[in-house]
């Protein structure tokens, strides 16, 4: 069982602590996949969201009179959720092994959280379908590995390797070129699938995965899960994380790309299903396959 770097954790710490927990909360009634959660979660509680980060989903769930738990890996987010929502639960732990008994919730949402084990996603999954009622429901976002970032992906990966090169960090200052490379970082994840890093003074670490409806439809079908919705979303984060300031800039108070010239251009000639930052996924637990995920989670662990 792998659990994400402590890159990803201070990553994830450090930006959900930069805002205020009430900005976070105001910007979700705008966020794109409000929709399906009032579509779904309204009729399949208590909800669990697995990689909370700062809480402010649990406690929007509260406020809509949904009965909500959040868990996340950081202990130090969880502490601090828990100090702004003291009647609500937040638990820090692992998505790969949650502390919670089968069949305990009625409703998953994890908005971007599965990619981050070097492992893979699969045992998270497992676990999702484990502790879900039959007929409970997940709703799970990953970076989608579309046309666009692939070949943008392709066209930056020289500038990528030489930014990793430990004399060029050297040269140029920057932290952990005595540390692990990028190599052996690459050497902690699956063959052949797309991984992206990040450095910090203990040199490359895995940061995330990136997948295509192909990866993700083998995934959820291997945890016992239907797919009952897919589609793909965000896409003005998509063109952003492709094209970053060639696009324009992401507000962090207002949580929304502002494009440049260019960005509104690509914007206007891309289509979502190539460019869309996230791929969603609306899933169910049946009562058919049950047995079969227990089974599948047994050998997992």
């Amino acid at each position: 069982m792998s659990a994400p770097s402590n890159i990803v954790s201070n990553t994830f710490e450090r930006g959900f602590l930069k805002v205020p927990l009430e900005t976070q909360i105001r910007h979700c009634d705008d966020y794109e996949l409000v929709p399906l959660f009032r579509r779904w979660f309204s009729e399949n509680q208590p909800i669990l969201e697995a990689g909370c980060g700062s809480g402010r989903w649990v406690a929007w769930f509260a406020n809509q009179g949904w009965q909500s738990v959040g868990l996340d890996w950081s202990a130090a987010l969880c502490a601090r959720a828990t100090a702004a929502f003291p009647q609500l639960r937040f638990q820090a732990g692992d998505m790969q092994a949650m502390p919670f008994a089968d069949g305990e919730f009625g409703s998953i949402v994890a908005l971007g959280s599965i990619e981050h084990s070097p492992g893979g996603p699969e045992l998270a999954l497992r676990e999702f379908a484990r502790v879900l009622r039959p007929g409970g429901v997940a709703i799970i976002t990953v970076p989608h590995l579309g046309a666009v970032r692939r070949l943008t992906g392709w066209l930056s990966a020289p500038g990528t390797w030489l930014k990793s090169c430990r004399p060029v960090r050297r040269l140029t200052g920057k932290i952990g070129w005595q540390g692990r490379s990028r190599r052996a970082a690459r050497q902690t994840t699956r063959p052949g699938w797309t991984a992206t890093f990040s450095w910090d003074e203990n040199g490359c670490s895995f940061y995330e995965y990136r997948f295509t409806k192909v990866q993700m439809r083998k995934f959820l079908r291997d945890a016992g899960l239907e797919i009952v919705e897919e589609s793909v979303a965000f896409g003005d984060e998509g063109i952003y994380h492709c094209f970053g300031r060639l696009a324009g800039r992401f507000d962090l108070e207002r949580a929304v790309v502002v494009f440049n010239p260019l960005g509104r251009f690509l914007r206007a000639a891309l289509p979502l299903h190539c460019m869309g930052h996230m791929l969603c996924y609306v899933v169910r637990k049946t009562s058919a396959n049950t047995a079969s995920v227990r089974s599948a989670t047994t050998r997992g662990a």
